[in-house]
Order: C-alpha cells, then structure tokens, then sequence
C-alpha cells in the first residue's frame, strides 16, 4: 500500500509542474461478482468447513490527474480503493461466526489516451469522447479461505477456532495481501465548462496470466464519475 501511495504522489506531483493538467476525485463500482463458496478438509474424526458469502459490484473511491502536454497522445494517472463487505464462517466441528469482514482492493492506474470525438462551445464548455490503455498495479486483502484458517491454526485444521479474535484474523489477512499486474482499455466521456472538469468512463482489465483478484476474477470492469478541476 505504502508503494502504491508513493508512486501516485510523485505523478501527481510531477504532472502539476507541467501547467496543463486536472485534478480531483473520482467514485466508481466495479462491474464483477465474486459468488459464494464453501470448501472442505476432512479430519481424522470431523470435516472443516469454510463458507464465505457473495460479493457483488464493490464500490471505489480515488483521485485523478491528467496531463496534456503532447499533440497526439495524453496521459492520466489514478489511483484507487475498492472495498465490499462480505462474511464468513468456519466448522472443524467447533463453529466460529459467521464474521462480517471488508474485502479491499488498492490499485494504481496508468492510462494513455486520444480523442475519439470533440464538440464545443466556444470560451464555454468543451466535450470530449476520449479511448485509451494502459496498465495497473493492485493489492489486494485475499478472501478467507481454509487454507488461509489451516495457517491460522498453526498448521492444525482440528485444533479450537475460538482461541483466534476477528483483530487476530484482520491483521492475518493484511500479512498476506495478494499483487497483482495487468492491462486494462477504457472510453470515457470528458465534459469541461471554464475550469469545472467531469468525467464518466467504464475501464476493463486484463490481469496478467495466471493471476486473479479474487477466485475467478481475472478479468474486469468498473464504471466511474470523476469531478475536478482542470488547467
């Protein structure tokens, strides 16, 4: 998270020398479901069950900058965090839960783009309809998983859950955030009047081979609104 931070501050630092830029906040929803699960470990004398619940179209929340400094090509960077809350529950046959945790995302974005089609008013309000790509970093807090509870408990799926706290199991989780890579295409609609500047856009991402964001998921979407100010 700390690496991800770091990264967006010096771009968005960097961009702002340039003079001809914009800034502001964006919010968003993921367009991909994440469905329930239950997997299993049998036991010398019992089976271990962990149950997590559906998770549907997280929300998200960010900043943006973008630079136009060249003739042909522009540049934006963003950076974002995405959360959804979710539960899950545990039986080896001693039962814990279910608890109510938060899944989240932290993502870095980016984008390179062109405009596709502008429309005006003249020293009023400029329209653009603008395609683009570019690339990702994400850290991700994994979903519970028995694996996950096996490490928990010392190696030992038999051994009492009710020795473990939700803190305890917050903090594990954290330990074992998942990166990840990828590509990612995105059309926008940019719409300015004087300095005011908003964006609407849907972006799709491509995690790199063999790699997810949440078992399943290793492709997808998110529409977004961004408010600003531009220069």
């Amino acid at each position: 998270m700390k690496k991800i931070i770091s990264i967006v501050l010096f771009l968005i630092s960097s961009s702002i020398s340039f003079g001809a830029v914009g800034l502001g906040l964006q919010f968003g929803q993921g367009q991909f479901v994440i469905e329930p699960s239950q997997s299993t470990k049998n036991l010398t004398l019992s089976t271990a069950v962990m149950t997590t619940s559906k998770i549907e179209n997280p929300y998200q929340l960010g900043i943006f900058a973008y630079i136009d400094v060249l003739p042909f090509i522009d540049f934006e960077i963003d950076a974002q965090a995405q959360w959804a809350e979710y539960q899950f529950d545990f039986n080896n046959p001693i039962e814990i839960g279910p608890y109510d945790f938060i899944w989240s995302n932290a993502s870095v974005h980016l984008t390179a783009y062109r405009d596709a089609l502008k429309l005006g008013i003249p020293f009023l309000a400029k329209a653009k309809l603008l395609y683009g790509a570019g690339y990702g970093l994400y850290q991700t807090t994994p979903l519970m998983t028995i694996d996950l509870m096996e490490q928990l408990l010392g190696g030992d799926l038999s051994a009492d859950p009710t020795n473990l706290d939700q803190k305890e199991i917050v903090n594990f989780l954290e330990e074992n955030t998942i990166e990840n890579t990828g590509v990612h295409a995105q059309l926008s609609f940019q719409f300015k009047v004087l300095f005011i500047d908003t964006h609407v856009f849907y972006r799709h991402v491509f995690l790199d081979s063999d790699q997810e964001l949440a078992p399943g998921i290793s492709d997808f979407g998110s529409f977004n609104v961004r408010a600003g100010i531009g220069f």
